[in-house]
C-alpha cells in the first residue's frame, strides 16, 4: 500500500484531537462549577433565602417561612414583626412591605458572603459574580427594585429593601 499524502497531516490532526479532548477533560476536573444555591450551609443565609427572598415582595409570609428554621415570634409590633431562634443564634425583622432583615452572629471566613451573592443571584437571575461583593447591591426580582445589602460589623446582617416610595 503506498502512503497518501495526506496521511502526515491526518495523524497531526487525530493527535491534535486527542490532545484537546485530553486537555479539555482535566480543565473540566480541575475547574469548580458555579455556586448554587444548594450550596448555603450557613443557617442565617438560608433563613435570609427562604423568608426574606421568597416573599418578597409583601414580605407577609416571611415569618410562616421562618418558623421552619426555629424562629419563634417575638413582637408583632403591628407594621413590623420580630422572631428570634431559641439560642438567640439569628433573628428575623420584618417591616411591612418594605423591609426584611435576619441579624446572626458573626461568622469567620468569606463563606458567608459568597452564599449571600449566591442566593441573591439565584432570586434576581444573574450570575453572583457578577453582583458587588461589597456594598448594597440594587436588582430586579418580580418586577420590583430592591437594595440588598449584607453588612458584618458587629455580626452578620442580611437585608432587602424594596425601594418603591424611597
Amino acid at each position: 500500500m503506498t502512503p497518501s499524502r495526506f496521511e502526515p497531516r491526518a495523524r497531526r490532526g487525530a493527535a491534535m484531537f486527542a490532545a484537546s479532548l485530553v486537555l479539555g477533560f482535566a480543565a473540566g476536573l480541575s475547574a469548580l462549577p458555579p455556586a448554587s444555591a444548594g450550596d448555603v450551609t450557613d443557617k442565617a443565609v438560608m433563613l435570609f433565602r427562604d423568608a426574606c427572598l421568597a416573599t418578597a415582595p409583601a414580605f407577609d409570609k416571611a415569618m410562616a417561612a421562618a418558623k421552619k428554621h426555629g424562629i419563634k415570634p417575638q413582637m408583632d409590633l403591628g407594621a413590623s414583626l420580630v422572631g428570634m431562634a431559641p439560642d438567640g443564634s439569628y433573628s428575623l425583622q420584618v417591616r411591612g412591605k418594605k423591609e426584611c432583615a435576619v441579624t446572626a452572629e458573626k461568622s469567620a471566613g468569606p463563606a458567608v458572603a459568597e452564599q449571600f451573592r449566591s442566593v441573591i443571584g439565584v432570586a434576581a437571575g444573574v450570575p453572583a459574580t457578577s453582583l458587588a461583593s461589597e456594598g448594597p447591591i440594587q436588582i430586579t426580582m418580580r418586577g420590583q427594585t430592591y437594595v440588598v445589602r449584607h453588612d458584618r460589623k458587629g455580626g452578620e446582617a442580611y437585608v432587602i429593601m424594596s425601594t418603591a416610595g424611597l
